[in-house]
């Protein structure tokens, strides 16, 4: 029988049960050479003085059982911190090596580890442990070490893993260490098991040793190892927490619902991502139609050649020619038509005349003979007069139609006499009126040409801020950039001062003020000092028609920022780079301007600025030069904004000076046909054209005839028929005189329509024969355009009015489509600049025609896949995180809690069992839920998060359901410090021990172990970490544990005899073996209660070993 504190186990049972036989060290620590420890089967005890190795045959064994994560002992890391095993802590080089202490080499402010071996050479080291069971079963398990002297990591070393089911003598192992341990030999001739991985191995051992349930040994080792390393706890909850129970599940749960919910995050990213790219191109289709439209628009009216007028080899040229022939072959025809109508008109009328003369006639006669010589001479001079009036008549008709060419009213003889006058004068000034007109063509030219450079510079300029960021002046950026080829630099190290300034935001209106202020200083070129030389001797042959002023500057100076807003320093940004710390510097101490509002505090400072520009600088200032750009800067969007509404005002300025031009060139040929109607109109005279003087002169005569008539009822009668026909007569000689007239008139249009016709038929064979003509689609067009000009097919003179009208149209048509094509091509390719700089792509242009069909592609992948796959990505994932992700959280925090209780139970069960105290008594764990509100609120939202989420729900919904869960996550994020008390379900609940009597009611509550003795403390400790170790091993149901091996560093160092006995008692009670480190002073207190005392000690030179003290 085997006696144990609890009652006899019996030897034959066939419980087995592993002890630990023996331990042996091969140059392990202080351990030079080989060592061999051997154990009592109950209890043994390992003391000695501190230093002498007490731990490091400790740490051998967790070496040896345990995984390379677990630390070593704090007794011989207690002083050390980083990872476990690394080179800040005891580790397996300083164990193999025997380390000893660290010596700083000589000279030098390194150091250097002293060792007892493997200094400069190879060394090697193992660890064995032979177990045996009851029946005499043995087990041992290996591990050995090729150490190289360049080792400095583990990984370096050759390592040996191996087990065997017998006894072992580990120095075996010394003829294959030369040789690195070579597989075959130690399998073929040690008959050893060779494992290649730890978990090979560890598996090995657990399932060997009887480690664990169910396989789950790695569990029970981390207790052994938090058990071992005898941490100074003071609570039973934080005992149960850190001794029995591990990591819960939750936090990995937590862990899997952060990486999914980032996750989530990254989709939600390329989806938000999507949208602003999506934000961004989308205007890309309308402005690629309205520049294919204004190209189009501009292909139209080019190809016609309306904007050049004076060029007759145009499409548009033919098609005026064309439409004035077919008018003018018309009006020919119309001509002629009118021409034989008033011919034939004529002629009828003067046949009416002959017989109206002779009926006339005839009645004169009978009036005569009835009346006498004087109606004859009434008669005669009336004749004469009618004769007079009707020459006068078509005189004034010809000089009616030069009138209505200077377009001067006459209605009296002073009106004629003016005009006359006017005439005479337009006619002698007639040189120095074509010269005259000739200035106003020249000027309108000059003008037209100063606003087509304005709108070149302005497109010069736009072009070349275009390629750069800065604000400067073309031309000295163009000098800068042949200084800094020369000089091997990019322009970028060669800044201008103002490329490195900018006004602040809120003190945007004193911008053109402060440019001024600092005058040439910001088109200043920095250079680094330390380059100067170099920089100088590379320009020097450098041929520049711009001068520019460089200044050679330290770099890398301390920046000092003016906090004062109201100096001019303060009011500006500096960018940062090598150069800031010499600008603020050099702005603070030589522009040191006071910013004023009224020019009458100018004279409050030193040096003071006002918003227009003005400074003092004590009894000198300056004044004036604005209007112009400003320089400053880090980037000239602003500028180019200002190019283009210029270049809108420039476009319209052009456009009209060119209708200017127009208009000078038309006066001037408009002054040929004025000449010849002012030279016309001075031939006349006013008697000769002065129908009304004519007229009464023939009416005053026949009043005089009337009278003679009226005396005799005869002559009446004759009288009233000579009226009667003289006014007959008078008609149709004014009738007949009309169509005269017009016949002459016609006559003379007829032979300007014939030359034209002439004229414009061979044009129109030149143009036919040079190929020139209006297409079909040309065609149509002009004549839509002349018909929505409202003419409606008058006279030649009408046309030309019309065509001029249609004509200025289309040239403003084509000057809104070059505009709007410049103004599309340009926003363009800002927006394919502004998607580069926000996700660059080498791969990506930003010129609007070329890389066009690129960024089209990419909209059309948005709009159509991306966007459609992500929502959907997005939709699944957020779905996936409540539905399953969050629930799984939820639920493992509450099956977490229910596993703590759980748990417990078997632990009370080996408890229930196991007197503590005395017989009437046993101890139990409790666990009490302890939720706080903060837990309570966390576990209610994410009750709410965890359920699925609607299939119609909408984005708006489910962005906001997205922002609670970043919100909720945040709290369990690694860095979150409510982390572990929200999700690690340890914190949820208080542990506590109680005694209980053999019914189970309660007597005493241990919750502070620190209130309690060392024996008291350790009697606690042993029963609940001891029944939970049974319960870890797998063994709660066994009479006693299978694998009974428990180390203890430190332990039972407050124990006074009695309670150290009831502590060792409470293990060895449990049924486990039991290898105690402990220092000298506790001999005494537990020397009783063991089987074996060993001690460790040293020797001078640093080499440990073991001697045997008692045993039982």
């Amino acid at each position: 029988m085997s006696q144990s504190l609890f009652g006899l186990i019996p030897t034959a049972s066939t419980g087995q049960q592993w002890v630990a036989r023996s331990m042996q060290l091969i140059n392990w620590g202080g351990y030079h050479g080989f060592h061999e420890v051997a154990f009592a089967s109950t209890a043994t005890l390992l003391s000695g003085g501190s230093g002498t190795g007490k731990s490091t045959l400790l740490d051998a064994y967790i070496a040896l059982t345990m995984s390379h994560t677990t630390p070593f002992n704090g007794a011989s890391n207690g002083a050390a911190s980083g990872r476990a095993r690394g080179r800040e802590q005891r580790n397996v080089l300083s164990y193999a090596r025997g380390k000893l202490d660290e010596a700083r080499v000589a000279g030098t402010s390194s150091s250097r580890d002293a060792v007892l071996r493997g200094d400069g050479t190879d060394t090697w080291s193992a660890i064995a442990m032979t177990w045996a069971d009851q029946v005499g079963q043995t087990f041992t398990a290996v591990r050995a070490y090729y150490v190289p002297a360049a080792a400095t990591r583990n990984d370096e070393c050759t390592l040996v893993r191996a087990t065997t089911d017998s006894a072992f003598d580990l120095r075996s192992l010394e003829p294959f260490a030369t040789g690195r341990f070579p597989r075959g030999p130690l399998q073929e001739r040690l008959g050893l098991a060779l494992h290649d991985t730890d978990i090979a191995f560890t598996t090995r051992l657990h399932a060997t040793l009887g480690i664990g349930a169910a396989g789950d040994g790695a569990k029970a080792m981390g207790l052994l190892a938090r058990i071992q390393a005898g941490q100074q706890i003071t609570t039973v909850d934080a005992l149960y927490k850190s001794m029995v129970l591990e990591e819960p599940e939750t936090l990995a749960k937590a862990q899997e619902a952060i990486d999914h919910f980032d996750e989530l995050s990254e989709v939600r990213e390329e989806m938000l991502t999507a949208q602003r790219q999506l934000e961004v191109l989308s205007p890309i289709v309308g402005l690629r139609q309205r520049v294919e439209a204004a190209r189009e628009q501009l292909e139209v009216v080019s190809t016609l050649g309306v904007e050049r007028a004076s060029e007759r080899t145009t499409p548009f040229a033919h098609w005026h020619d064309s439409r004035r022939l077919e008018l003018a072959r018309a009006q020919e025809v119309a001509n002629r038509r009118a021409h034989a109508q008033a011919e034939e008109r004529k002629v009828g009328l003067d046949a009416q005349i002959l017989v109206t003369e002779r009926e006339h006639e005839e009645v004169k006669d009978n009036q005569r003979r009835n009346g006498g010589d004087e109606i004859a001479r009434l008669e005669r001079e009336i004749a004469a007069l009618e004769d007079a009036l009707g020459d006068t008549e078509v005189r004034h008709a010809r000089f009616e139609q030069h009138r209505a060419v200077v377009g001067v009213p006459v209605t009296s003889k002073s009106e004629f006499e003016a005009l006359r006058r006017t005439a005479a004068a337009f006619v002698d000034s007639r040189d120095a009126r074509e010269r005259e007109l000739a200035d106003a063509v020249y000027e309108a030219r000059a003008a037209q040409a100063e606003a087509v450079r304005g709108l070149e510079t302005l497109d010069r300029e736009k072009a070349s801020l275009a390629v750069r960021r800065g604000n400067v002046a073309a031309e000295d950026h163009q000098a800068r950039c042949l200084l800094a080829q020369a000089a091997g630099l990019t322009p970028d190290e060669l800044p201008f001062v103002a490329e490195l300034l900018d006004v602040r935001a809120e003190h945007e209106p004193w911008r053109e003020a402060i440019g001024l202020a600092l005058g040439g200083f910001a088109t200043t070129l920095l250079v680094d000092a330390d380059h100067l030389t170099a920089f100088r001797r590379a320009i020097n042959d450098v041929d520049l028609r711009r001068r520019l002023r460089f200044e050679g500057v330290r770099t890398g100076l301390p920046v000092v920022e003016q906090a004062d807003r109201s100096r001019l320093d303060g009011r500006l940004d500096v960018k940062h780079g090598p150069f800031t710390g010499w600008l603020t510097d050099r702005l603070a101490r030589q522009f040191a301007y006071v910013c004023v509002d009224d020019p009458a505090d100018l004279g409050k400072h030193a040096k003071a600025l006002t918003r227009t520009g003005q400074t003092n600088d004590g009894s000198r200032g300056a004044h004036g030069g604005r209007g112009r750009p400003s320089v400053l800067g880090f980037s000239n969007e602003r500028r180019l904004a200002q190019i283009d509404e210029e270049r809108r005002e420039a476009t319209v300025a052009v456009a009209e000076r060119r209708r200017d031009v127009e208009d000078a060139e038309a006066a001037a040929r408009a002054f040929t046909d004025q000449f010849a109607a002012y030279q016309a109109i001075g031939g006349f005279a006013w008697d000769e054209i002065d129908v009304r003087g004519a007229t009464r002169r023939v009416a005053e005569r026949r009043e005089r005839f009337d009278e003679l008539a009226a005396g005799s009822d005869v002559l009446r009668a004759l009288r009233e028929d000579e009226q009667r026909l003289a006014a007959r007569l008078k008609d149709l000689r004014t009738q007949s005189s009309r169509a005269a007239v017009e016949m002459e008139r016609l006559e003379t249009a007829w032979g300007t329509l014939t030359d034209e016709v002439d004229e414009l038929s061979d044009g129109l064979a030149e143009l036919e024969d040079a190929g020139v003509a209006a297409t079909d689609v040309q065609v149509t067009l002009l004549d839509d355009r002349l018909a929505a000009s409202g003419w409606d097919g008058g006279d030649l003179r009408a046309f030309t009015s019309a065509v001029a009208a249609m004509r200025a149209d289309l040239v403003h048509a084509h000057e809104l489509a070059a505009h709007d094509l410049q103004s599309a091509q340009d926003t363009l390719a800002r927006t394919f600049e502004r998607f580069v700089e926000m996700w660059p792509n080498p791969n990506l242009g930003t010129d609007p025609d070329d890389s066009y069909d690129d960024f089209r592609r990419i909209l059309g992948e948005i709009e159509h896949q991306r966007m459609y796959s992500l929502r959907e990505r997005w939709s699944r994932a957020i779905s996936r995180l409540s539905g399953r992700d969050l629930t799984m959280l939820d639920t493992a925090i509450e099956q977490a809690v229910a596993d703590i209780r759980a748990r417990m139970e078997p632990v009370n069960e080996i408890l229930s069992v196991l007197p503590f105290h005395d017989d009437a008594h046993r101890l139990r764990i409790t666990a009490t839920v302890t939720e706080a509100h903060d837990i309570t609120t966390f576990r209610r939202e994410l009750r709410a998060l965890a359920k699925d989420v609607p299939d119609d729900a909408t984005p708006v919904e489910r962005e906001r359901r997205y922002a609670r869960m970043a919100k909720l996550l945040a709290r369990i994020r690694p860095d979150s410090p409510e982390r572990r008390r929200l999700v690690d379900v340890r914190e949820h609940v208080r542990i506590s021990a109680e005694c209980v009597d053999l019914e189970g009611n309660h007597v005493s509550v241990y919750d502070h172990i620190a209130g309690k003795s060392g024996g008291e403390s350790q009697e606690l400790i042993a029963f609940i970490v001891g029944a939970a170790l049974r319960y870890q091993l797998g063994d709660a149901d066994a009479e006693r544990p299978r694998y009974a091996p428990v180390f203890l560093d430190e332990a039972f160092i407050k124990a006074d005899s009695r309670f150290a006995g009831r502590a060792v008692g409470a293990w060895r009670g449990l049924g486990f073996q039991l290898i105690i480190g402990a220092p000298l002073d506790k001999v005494s207190a537990l020397e009783p209660h063991v089987d074996l005392v060993l001690q460790a000690v040293k020797d001078e030179v640093g080499r440990s070993r073991v001697q045997w003290v008692a045993a039982s």
